[in-house]
């Protein structure tokens, strides 16, 4: 890819010879054109665009896309990646994460979460939902990372009122137009948080006009503890405390019965499947297929660095197109251009940013990413989108653009330094992990 600067400030940027797969409809529609980008907005696609603009951007060999939407994660995570694994969710959280976790200093979550930023970014995934607490620093890096996000205070029993009014002073900052952080409330979940901080969430989000992020039925030991506790299922609780009411990012959500089905069929807002991380911790397989036929969107997540190892979003689709096939034994219940879907348009919409993201075309925001096809294991292009899902990797992603700003180029970073986050993060990891 070569790029052409002609003056200061850009403006307009012009993307030549792209292959644009746009996810604009029901079945894959590739064609070949330019890309006419004015401030951060998709102007115009055409066949031949010839205007003067400050910067043009040749796509030559590129499949040209929108980029991906990591619909839950836990940024501050990635020191974990790889310790103590291959436990099952309760065990590995409350004796291997927890105490951790309880160690953190304000520092350590801004470097971690600026570790996963990169990883995302190098992987092609341009907005994701993150979850945790310190959540100021976690903006700070995804800030300082040019990241488009939804971000949220994690809220448990204790300590709500502090997180609660955090929550507060950074919707009125960032719930504005043209931000690309949005804050939603996050009670954890149903079996950490008691009925009063659940109503406290909901009532929060109607104030701010915002939305609740929350996990929900990822394995079956939690659905034994709601229904012990309260005599309903999760979905059946979270309904009755009014968290429905508004949008709503729902994490994993494996064990869904049809009754819950028929409760969730109205939600704005949606699922967000983690394949990679239900498999790791054996916690089960969701059943997207069904959700999608009853009419519920589901997006696609990673989780956190711990319960999953990576944040390629490119692993996270092969793994998800897997399941599905391995579990309805149906090769055909889910295909290649579905899972995209639900990496882009579909996971913007369970973020509630259709209107601004996950597909390509004027009017959107020009948040897209451009995969090299010129490469053994993508040749030949008998499919495009099942070399997408099935073949590529993060590593095939060439260049990334968030909100009109090229991020990373041939590969390379601009303005970021990986060498020095890579250096605090082992740090981070040396004080806190060696002696556990």
């Amino acid at each position: 890819m070569t790029k052409i600067i002609t003056r200061g400030i850009i403006m307009k940027k012009l993307i030549k010879n792209a292959y644009i797969l746009d996810m604009i409809g029901d079945s894959a529609d590739i064609k070949k054109a330019d890309i006419l980008i004015k401030d951060n907005i998709i102007e115009k696609i055409e066949p031949e665009i010839e205007e003067e603009t400050e910067e043009k951007i040749n796509a030559k060999n590129m499949i040209v896309m929108p980029g991906l939407v990591n619909t839950h994660t836990h940024l501050a995570m990635s020191i974990f990646r790889g310790y103590k694994d291959d436990r099952k969710l309760m065990d590995w959280l409350e004796n291997v994460i927890f105490p951790v976790e309880d160690q953190l200093e304000p520092d350590d979550i801004y470097w971690n979460s600026y570790l996963s930023c990169l990883e995302m970014i190098k992987s092609g995934t341009t907005t994701c939902n993150d979850m945790y607490f310190g959540m100021n620093k976690v903006i700070e890096a995804i800030e300082a990372t040019g990241l488009r996000a939804v971000v949220a205070w994690c809220m448990t029993d204790d300590a709500i009122c502090d997180k609660a009014e955090r929550t507060r002073e950074y919707a009125k900052k960032y719930n504005v137009p043209g931000s690309k952080i949005k804050i939603f409330t996050s009670p954890h979940a149903p079996y950490t948080c008691n009925p009063d901080t659940i109503k406290l969430c909901v009532d929060l989000a109607k104030e701010l006009n915002t939305g609740l992020h929350i996990h929900l039925s990822e394995t079956i030991d939690e659905e034994k503890k709601i229904y012990e506790r309260y005599d309903k299922r999760s979905a059946e609780y979270l309904n009755d405390l009014g968290v429905f009411e508004v949008p709503v990012i729902l994490a994993n959500g494996i064990y869904i019965s049809d009754n819950d089905i028929k409760i969730l069929k109205n939600i704005k807002g949606g699922i967000a499947h983690n394949p990679i991380s239900n498999c790791k911790l054996s916690s089960g397989i969701c059943d997207v297929v069904k959700l999608r036929k009853n009419g519920i969107t589901v997006g696609l997540g990673t989780d956190g660095i711990g319960s999953t190892s990576t944040l390629d979003m490119f692993e996270e689709m092969k793994t998800a197109a897997y399941l599905q096939k391995v579990s309805t034994k149906k090769p055909a219940s889910i295909t290649a251009y579905d899972i995209l879907k639900m990496a882009t348009i579909e996971g913007a919409k369970v973020l509630g940013m259709e209107n601004e993201i996950g597909t390509i075309e004027p009017g959107k925001k020009a948040d897209m990413i451009f995969i090299k096809t010129d490469k053994l294991h993508l040749c030949p292009e008998n499919d495009v989108c099942a070399n997408i899902v099935y073949s590529a990797n993060g590593a095939d992603v060439d260049s990334v653009m968030i909100d009109g700003n090229l991020i990373m180029q041939n590969r390379k970073m601009r303005n970021l330094n990986e060498k020095v986050v890579m250096k605090q993060v082992k740090k981070i990891a040396k004080r806190l992990l060696q002696h556990q």
